[in-house]
């Protein structure tokens, strides 16, 4: 197979040959609102509080809980 060959079986594979599906106006919901424009001044947080996190430091150690209960599966 030759480079023409090659060229014809994977077109529109490429990022920049794919066409942005457009969404319907009617089911535009505000979900579709995060992620649309980069961080700014005025979205980013001014402060952060961290949590401490000691409930998972405590699962961490003694590890996730497991079921334990009776299994009836066949195998």
């Amino acid at each position: 197979m030759d480079q023409e060959e090659a060229k014809q079986e994977n077109k529109g594979t490429d990022q920049k040959d794919r066409k942005e599906k457009q969404s319907d106006p009617r089911f535009l919901t505000t979900n579709n609102d995060y992620g649309r424009f980069n961080p700014n001044i005025h979205t980013m947080p001014a402060y952060y509080y961290p949590i401490k996190g000691g409930f998972t430091q405590h699962l961490g150690i003694c590890g996730m809980y497991r079921n334990h209960s009776f299994n009836t599966s066949n195998n």
